[in-house]
C-alpha cells in the first residue's frame, strides 16, 4: 500500500489545490497515468501516479489546499485485496467516575445603561463599543433593555440585518483557475528574480553602412505620392 502525495510542480510551489479526480475508488492505475488536476497560483495542472496499482480511496476532499507532500489517496500495489474494514476498537473499560464539586453559581450582573442628562442616549457600555467597532449608528436604534435602554442585543440585531443585505460574492466556479492568484504568483516570480538572481548584459557594436546605403537606394526608386514617396523602414 503505498500514499499518493501533493507533488510539486515548481521550485516556490508550497501548497495545491485539489479541483478534480480523474479515477474513482477500484480503478486500476499505472505509472505515469493521469489521476488528477491540482490548481496551483500559476494555473491548474495535471498530475500522474508514479506506481500501477488500484486506486483504493481519496484522503482529500475536492477544493481543499494542502501543503506539497500531504498524502491525497490511497494507491494499493499491483495484485493487491483493497484493504479490509479496520477491526473493531476494544471495549472501553469504564472507571470509577470522580466526584464532581459543584461550582458556585454565577450571578448575571443586569447590564446598566449609561445615564445622564436630558437628551443623552442610554446604551450600555458593551453595546456602546460594538457599534463603534461595527460603525453602527445607535441613534437609528430602539433600545430593548430597561428604560429604553440600547442593550448588547440590539446592536447586534444591527449588525446580524447589516450583513445580511450584502449582495453575496460570486463564488468561484468549481475546477476553474484563479487568475487573481496566478497574477500576484508571476509578479512576485518576475520581482524576486530581478532581486535575487545575478543580470549580465552583452553589448557589441555592428557595421551597418552598406545595410543604410541599400535602404537609400531602396527608398529613392519607390513610387512618390503627392510629392513625397512611401520609404522602406530601418
Amino acid at each position: 500500500m503505498g500514499e499518493f502525495r501533493m507533488p510539486s510542480l515548481g521550485a516556490d510551489m508550497e501548497a495545491g489545490t485539489l479541483v478534480e479526480w480523474l479515477v474513482k475508488p477500484g480503478d486500476t492505475v499505472k505509472h505515469g497515468d493521469i489521476i488528477a488536476v491540482v490548481e496551483t497560483q500559476k494555473g491548474a495542472i495535471e498530475i500522474e501516479v508514479f506506481e500501477d496499482g488500484v486506486f483504493e480511496t481519496s484522503l482529500v476532499e475536492i477544493g481543499d489546499t494542502v501543503p506539497v507532500g500531504t498524502p491525497l489517496a490511497i494507491i494499493n500495489g499491483a495484485g493487491a485485496e483493497p484493504s479490509k474494514a479496520p477491526a473493531a476498537a476494544p471495549p472501553i473499560v469504564p472507571t470509577p467516575e470522580t466526584p464532581v464539586v459543584p461550582e458556585r453559581p454565577v450571578i448575571a450582573e443586569r447590564p446598566h445603561a449609561e445615564q445622564g442628562g436630558a437628551g443623552r442616549q442610554r446604551i450600555s457600555p458593551a453595546a456602546r463599543r460594538l457599534a463603534a467597532r461595527e460603525k453602527i449608528d445607535t441613534a437609528a436604534l430602539a433600545g430593548s433593555g430597561p428604560d429604553g435602554a440600547i442593550v448588547l442585543n440590539d446592536v447586534e440585531r444591527a449588525a446580524a440585518g447589516r450583513l445580511a443585505a450584502k449582495p453575496p460574492e460570486k463564488a468561484q466556479p468549481a475546477g476553474s483557475v484563479n487568475l487573481e492568484a496566478m497574477r500576484t504568483a508571476i509578479a512576485a516570480a518576475m520581482a524576486r528574480s530581478k532581486r535575487e538572481i545575478p543580470h549580465y548584459y552583452l553589448r557589441d557594436t555592428v557595421d551597418v553602412t552598406n545595410a543604410q546605403a541599400w535602404l537609400a537606394d531602396a527608398n529613392a526608386e519607390r513610387p512618390r505620392r503627392n510629392g513625397c514617396f512611401w520609404p522602406l523602414s530601418s
